[in-house]
């Protein structure tokens, strides 16, 4: 009976030992940021992310600037005819309008907390 006792008792422990909650503080969001990327220690809401106006605008002006000098690139090349110059450039013009739109999406997303109200009532402390 005490070895049953006794076994029933280290079950118990064990099994509330891994029913911990996530690590957060008072029911809130806590991330960690390193580099670009946001490491999330709340599982339940693993999407959210914070991506600011002002990074936006920089990726936006980034993108600008890589595909306009590859534009000049290929206008000042002699080596390429004026009708595949044209192609190239409108290829380039389409890869540089999807780039943009997934930068404007990434920021109305409403997993960006820095956009959108809902991911705000979580509560974002960076640390």
């Amino acid at each position: 009976m005490k070895k049953i006792f006794t076994l029933l008792l280290f079950v118990g422990a064990f099994t509330t030992s891994f029913a911990q909650k996530a690590n957060s503080k008072g029911g809130q969001y806590v991330m960690h940021r390193s580099g670009n990327d946001y490491k999330k220690f709340d599982n339940h809401r693993d999407n959210i992310y914070t991506f600011s106006a002002k990074e936006k605008d920089q990726q936006i002006a980034e993108i600008n600037s890589n595909f306009n000098f590859k534009i000049k690139t290929i206008k000042k090349n002699p080596f390429i005819g004026s009708s595949k110059k044209k192609g190239m450039i409108k290829k380039l013009k389409i890869e540089k309008a999807q780039q943009i739109q997934a930068v404007n999406a990434k920021f109305s997303s409403r997993y960006n907390s820095a956009y959108n109200v809902y991911g705000k009532k979580f509560g974002n402390h960076k640390h």
